[in-house]
């Protein structure tokens, strides 16, 4: 009975853990899909002029930070699991391109996000 009760615990905190390692990789993730809007808003100045710096130096900062959260993660989760759940950064750049530069979102484009969605979905619970 004891055992069953430390077996019980450790699988919960075992889930605890991969929760909060999918969770934090997914908060990277949306992270490294930020540095789009900055390229895209970098686009429209002059080069090398202080607005442009200013935009390419925020993603170069933001890059840095995603990549040690990207190697800190690759610590703790599969590979083929941090790898799958990276492709949702498509998702997040096409809502960015929607909400923030009125791009047009096209049905072809929510059934590819639906297609990715599902994928990491099954990625990430292919170990259960």
């Amino acid at each position: 009975f004891m055992n069953d009760k430390i077996i019980n615990q450790r699988n919960l905190e075992g889930r605890k853990k991969r929760l909060l390692g999918i969770v934090g990789l997914h908060l990277a993730i949306f992270l490294y899909s930020t540095t789009g809007i900055f390229t895209k808003m970098a686009s429209g100045t002059p080069f090398l002029s202080v607005r442009f710096v200013l935009f390419y130096g925020a993603v170069i900062l933001l890059m840095l930070i995603y990549a040690i959260l990207w190697q800190q993660f690759l610590k703790i989760m599969p590979l083929n699991t941090a790898y799958a759940n990276r492709s949702v950064s498509t998702v997040w750049t096409m809502l960015f391109g929607a909400l923030l530069f009125h791009e047009r979102i096209t049905w072809a484009m929510i059934l590819g996000a639906a297609i990715i969605i599902v994928g990491v979905c099954l990625v990430v619970t292919a170990d259960e």
